[in-house]
């Protein structure tokens, strides 16, 4: 699959599978995807501490990413942390095909030629089972989980574009993971990426 010249943003609901199914993907087609590793290389670059950069997303800012090029000695750290993060996930995609997940790419990399944005979502109890096999956790704190991941996530995407998470018309493909599976969804968008690339 070397002639794949696509990069695939997949945004995605917690628990709805995105890391998994970015990972079929990777294999699939041999390209690499990028995922918390985005964390690691921003950090690297920056001196920025990872748990600084993860933090971004789990809380909510009051400024717009459109402030990027504009000088301003004022801006956060905050503001550097998404800044830098926003900076690395571009570096990435130039560099090649591949896949990131999450982190606002579909936005980030909004005037790159052939990129497909995907958003996976899936049904609340498959979300809340996935908690609590992962964390050990009972439904009720599985379910203040969920809540809070998602909220952040759409609090993040919110700062970083002003505009809405999981909105259908920022993406090219949305898939519910419950009916079908994660492997399944993975072969789903590499269907339509190479359906779409040509």
């Amino acid at each position: 699959m070397s002639d794949f010249n696509s990069i695939i943003t997949i945004g995605r609901e917690y628990g709805a599978g995105g890391r998994t199914i970015a990972k079929r993907i990777s294999e699939i087609l041999g390209i690499p995807y990028y995922d918390k590793d985005i964390i690691k290389l921003t950090a690297e670059k920056t001196g920025f501490s990872e748990e600084m950069i993860h933090d971004t997303e789990e809380t909510s800012g009051a400024r717009s990413i459109f402030n990027w090029l504009m000088p301003s000695s004022a801006a956060s750290a905050y503001d550097k942390a998404i800044m830098a993060q926003a900076q690395t996930i571009r570096k990435i995609a130039k560099e090649g095909p591949c896949i990131i997940v999450g982190r606002g790419a579909d936005y980030i990399l909004r005037d790159f030629p052939n990129v497909v944005n995907v958003f996976v979502y899936a049904e609340e109890e498959d979300k809340v089972k996935y908690a609590m096999e992962t964390f050990g956790e009972t439904r009720e704190q599985a379910v203040r989980r969920v809540h809070h991941s998602d909220a952040a996530r759409e609090s993040y995407y919110h700062y970083l574009t002003r505009g809405k998470w999981g909105n259908l018309s920022n993406y090219h493909l949305t898939l519910n993971s419950s009916p079908i599976g994660k492997e399944a969804c993975a072969d789903v968008i590499i269907a339509y990426a190479q359906r779409r690339k040509g």
